[in-house]
């Protein structure tokens, strides 16, 4: 009885143990099958993350081009490319993001032919349809991408004014493109990454070099050598967006297979990953007979196994959930760059935002550090300074001889009129210094913000000269009154005496104060003349006509005969409304002025030329110049350095000027000589006829 049960309990116990060997077998089999399929998804998985990484690198790629070529072509719509040298240059510039693979770049002018090209392709007879096309569109002002089996194209316009003026192509090797991108995808021993377009053209292969540039569905013999058909490489045309499975290969072998797209123009092209399953499960297996094997000695410790599989089931769960938190970080990784992403175009669009502030601003602005190290200038700025870069400079080195004009402060912004600035003697600034500060109050640096008030300046010095010369028509009036009727009176007696007195002493006396009343009744005359301007008769005329009735008026005058007159009188001037007479009058004193510039002979130089609907003549001598204390004073009234003149020829004529709502201005240089710039404006005959009351 007792070895019955005996029996019976080695019996249930070797039973046990049968069961217990039968269910951890079956165990390990299925484990072992689920485990290699749910490796071989995740290897899959990390496959379609390959495909899809490359397949945006080389969209990325092919944009990074596109903008490269958008921006040469608003370089070539500014300017002209008449050296092949200049295109070198820019060309360099373009193909910066392009490697070292093959391309080649075509300038093309309006009609498609062939101007400038350079690169390491040769251009087919294929690539003539494409040239043609890239000029076909005209002004699309757009990038066009078109794509063959080998080579992948790039066209945009060159335009301006909206009028063709040429084209620009680049070509690029697909074969190379996919080697850069896809040479270094390796999935195990026997995996690899190859690529087509969706038309079925194979664009990359590592493996079978010379299939590609072949199309699926236009199949030869030699296309057989290693597929017995092409059924699963049209499925993948046919789909849409991204996919991941399993597949049997024409082989008959088991792979897994992962693919992207990516939009090439009109076209799309596929990047596929493949693998073999045998090759992605083989170390599961090999791992998983140890552990049968393990199981089979152990067979006897069925607490230890029962331990063993708890402990791995326990990291199974925590594989699970650790892969669980790849995810959700792999999201929030995605939807961190998304945020990104979006956050650089606005800083980029932003940036082009302040770039097209700054370029608008029409001033010069300079940005500093503490040591007044110059950092950074834009375009205004370097105009200014004759269009240097004088980043890296320090501001005081470069502005050192200007002169101080105005100065003065207000809400801790520093202002200063200045002259002189970078040896330009001729131009009035306006800066404005602010400082900027950093996060603890100190400061960082400065701004300086540069305006050209030279316009404002004389504009400021006509209107000062226009307020003294209304206060001498005042002041001269009220003196040729004042003086007028006693000198009247004078001259009464000096007749009376000259005609009674017979003493020889005491009439030369006389003559000699009669000779200076009448220089007194002279100047009077003029002063009164002066401050008695009548108003001017406006009526057309011909500028040309009035010089030369000038010229003839001068002609005998002693003062011109050594002098020769050179006249540029341009024949498309339009008529003008003036006052003829007063016109005359001021052509005569400024060629009479420059005529005593010139006492030992010279050249004197009138032109006249039409300009943004004004008349401008010059007259420019070659006499002894003008100081630059005496230029600022010329047109004031009683003001020369000649000892026989006045002081109102100049001062009566920028008063007629201004009358007609003209300008005057001088320069000079000592020993050099003297250009006088009268400006009018070309009023027509049915415009009211108003004038400059000062």
């Amino acid at each position: 009885m007792n070895v019955r049960q005996t029996l019976r309990g080695y019996g249930a116990v070797v039973g046990m143990f049968v069961v217990g060997i039968v269910a951890l077998v079956s165990l390990n089999i299925f484990y072992q099958r689920s485990l290699k399929m749910e490796m071989a998804e995740q290897f899959n998985h990390q496959q379609l993350l390959l495909a899809k990484t490359e397949a945006l690198r080389i969209e990325s790629y092919l944009n990074v081009v596109k903008e490269d070529l958008l921006h040469f072509v608003q370089i070539a719509a500014m300017i002209n490319l008449p050296r092949e040298a200049d295109f070198r240059i820019i060309t360099d510039s373009v193909c910066r993001h392009i490697g070292d693979i093959k391309r080649r770049v075509v300038f093309l002018d309006a009609q498609g032919a062939v101007r400038f090209t350079r690169g390491t392709m040769p251009i087919q007879e294929t690539d003539d349809r494409i040239l043609l096309m890239a000029v076909k569109d005209g002004c699309q002002n757009d990038v066009r991408i078109y794509q063959d089996a080998k080579r992948v194209y790039l066209t945009a316009p060159i335009c301006r004014s909206n009028s063709l003026y040429g084209a620009m192509v680049i070509f690029l090797d697909i074969q190379d493109v996919s080697t850069l991108f896809l040479s270094p995808l390796k999935s195990g021993s026997r995996g690899y990454a190859w690529m087509m377009d969706d038309n079925g053209n194979l664009l990359y292969h590592p493996t079978q070099t010379d299939m590609v540039g072949k199309n699926l569905y236009k199949t030869d013999s030699s296309c057989f050598r290693c597929h017995k058909s092409f059924d699963v490489e049209k499925r993948i045309i046919e789909g849409r967006g991204d996919f991941q499975g399993r597949y049997i290969a024409p082989s008959g072998e088991d792979k897994i297979l992962a693919f992207s797209t990516t939009s090439v123009g009109d076209a799309k092209w596929i990047v596929a990953v493949s693998a073999p399953y045998s090759e992605v499960t083989m170390l599961i297996g090999k791992s998983m007979k140890v552990y049968s094997l393990f199981i089979m000695f152990s067979i006897m410790a069925m607490g230890f196994t029962s331990v063993v599989l708890i402990i791995f089931f326990r990291k199974k769960v925590k594989a699970e959930e650790l892969e669980q938190r790849k995810k959700v970080l792999e999201d929030y990784a995605g939807e961190l760059e998304h945020k990104v992403d979006i956050r650089t175009k606005e800083l980029s669009t932003e940036k082009e935002k302040l770039h097209t502030v700054v370029s608008a601003l029409g001033s010069g602005l300079i940005l500093l550090d503490a040591e007044g190290k110059i950092q950074w200038i834009n375009e205004t700025m370097k105009d200014i300074v004759g269009g240097r870069d004088i980043s890296g400079m320090i501001c005081e080195d470069i502005c050192s001889d200007y002169t101080v004009v105005a100065s003065y402060e207000e809400h801790g912004l520093q202002t200063e009129i200045i002259s002189n600035l970078f040896g330009r003697g001729d131009r009035y600034y306006q800066m404005t210094t602010a400082p900027v500060k950093a996060p603890d109050g100190s400061i960082d640096g400065y701004i300086k913000l540069l305006q050209d008030v030279t316009e404002m300046k004389r504009t400021e010095e006509q209107m000062m000269h226009s307020e003294k010369l209304s206060a001498l028509e005042r002041l001269t009036s009220g003196i040729a009154q004042e003086i007028g009727n006693p000198l009247t009176s004078v001259f009464s007696f000096v007749e009376m005496l000259r005609e009674v007195e017979h003493d020889e002493l005491k009439k030369e006396t006389i003559e000699t104060i009669y000779f200076h009343m009448n220089r007194i009744a002279d100047i009077l005359k003029q002063l009164s003349s002066f401050s008695k301007m009548p108003p001017p008769e406006l009526k057309p005329a011909r500028v040309n006509n009035l010089i030369e009735d000038s010229l003839s008026l001068i002609q005998y005058d002693k003062r011109v005969q050594d002098i020769t007159i050179v006249k540029d009188l341009s024949s498309a001037i339009p008529e003008i409304t003036t006052d003829s007479s007063q016109l005359r009058q001021v052509f005569v004193n400024v060629i009479l002025n420059a005529a005593d510039a010139m006492p030992h002979g010279g050249t004197l130089t009138i032109r006249s030329r039409a300009k943004n609907n004004s008349v401008i003549i010059d007259f420019e001598d070659t006499g002894t110049g003008i100081a630059p204390e005496d230029l600022k004073k010329i047109f004031d009234p009683l003001y020369t350095t000649d000892e026989k003149g006045m002081g109102l020829g100049l001062a009566v004529s920028y008063r007629i000027i201004r009358k007609l709502n003209g300008s005057m201005t001088a320069e000079s240089e000592p020993e050099k000589g003297t250009r006088f710039v009268i400006t009018l404006p070309v009023r027509k005959t049915d415009e009211p006829a108003s004038y400059d009351r000062q």
